[in-house]
């Protein structure tokens, strides 16, 4: 951790003598940060450094932005540095503010609701909030535009008439063991799936993490997914600060529920949960609320509905083309259901 102590020596200001402006490779990083490290100038570090690394540069910017967040009441943040969620996890148990609020989409992207607000309120001049700040603000399709698409496939469905049948179908799958991806309402903006468009498995089954990464994700096995409850029974099972709202934090399972969410722990009982509200999501919150009646766990694991290196599904051509590209084994898109 010293040395990127170091190279972080006067935030916001990097130290420049760790860096080569001519290096093209390597991270940009001069001789003296491989000389640092231990390594050969420009080597690969090794897997057995790189936890080492990762937990250093990680301590060192909780340092780091500690220093420049200063004192008081409310901290709100916002760049794409705070999808770092262990970064918003210590920060919001620091115990420096009374509250912190990460803007969930704090990427470049979402620089978009911001000019948005800022006309708003700054230029119209109006006083009006927003209301709950859901992030669901993305394009919606109807049962027609659905079933075109699925016939245009050649594809064979069920139509699901009733929203107890649709989830009580669900709840049977997930139940099953089953991988079942859930495309419904408006897409999500920003990068984190939050009901929408989402994959989802039963964390009763000991097996679903790994087979969401092998099967489906194709990435590496300690890739985690996230936990979504409803916001009203999530301090059962986890503790956890208020920007779970939209995943953009982590919790920390409570010790008689480890061996529940075993698979789903980074390490150090820390898990990526969501905490759902009605409000938020209806029907996804529904959804919980029904499967814990049926195993006593209103939990499921949830990931974005994309396979390696594709965007978050948007359209229900997307959500088919995923489908059928993976080992999932059920697709919700809206009341229609395809089985393989």
């Amino acid at each position: 951790m010293d040395l990127f102590r170091d190279i972080l020596a006067a935030p916001p200001r990097l130290d420049p003598s760790f860096f080569d402006g001519n290096r093209v490779s390597g991270g940009g990083f001069s001789a003296k940060f491989f000389s640092r490290l231990g390594i050969e100038e420009g080597a690969k570090i090794s897997p057995s450094l790189a936890p080492n690394v990762a937990r250093g540069l990680q301590k060192a910017i909780e340092e780091a932005v500690l220093t420049l967040a200063g004192d008081g009441e409310n901290l709100c943040l916002a760049g794409g540095l705070f999808y770092n969620v262990l970064l918003v996890e210590y920060l919001e148990r620091c115990g420096r503010w009374k509250n912190v609020f990460v803007q969930a989409a704090a990427g470049n992207s979402g620089t978009a609701l911001g000019a948005a607000y800022h006309v708003w309120h700054d230029v119209q001049r109006h006083t009006r909030h927003s209301g709950s700040g859901s992030l669901l603000l993305g394009p919606s399709y109807g049962p027609g535009e659905i079933k075109q698409v699925l016939e245009n496939c050649k594809l064979r469905f069920n139509y699901l008439r009733s929203m107890d049948d649709l989830l009580s179908t669900a709840v049977r799958m997930l139940g099953e063991r089953k991988i079942v991806a859930w495309m419904h309402g408006r897409m999500e903006f920003g990068p984190r799936a939050l009901g929408n468009r989402s994959i989802l498995a039963s964390p009763r089954d000991p097996y679903s993490t790994e087979n969401l990464n092998v099967f489906i994700k194709h990435r590496e096995p300690f890739r985690k997914f996230a936990a979504s409850v409803p916001a009203e029974d999530a301090s059962i099972y986890f503790d956890v600060g208020p920007n779970a709202r939209q995943l953009a934090t982590v919790g920390r399972v409570r010790p008689e529920h480890r061996k529940t969410f075993e698979s789903a722990i980074l390490g150090e009982d820390i898990v990526r949960v969501h905490t759902v509200t009605e409000s938020d999501n209806p029907l996804y919150h529904r959804l919980l609320r029904e499967a814990g009646k049926a195993t006593g766990l209103p939990v499921l694991y949830n990931t974005s509905f994309n396979l390696f290196g594709d965007p978050l599904v948007s359209t229900p051509r997307d959500a088919v083309r995923s489908f059928y590209s993976s080992g999932i084994d059920a697709l919700f898109v809206g009341n229609f259901l395809l089985e393989k």
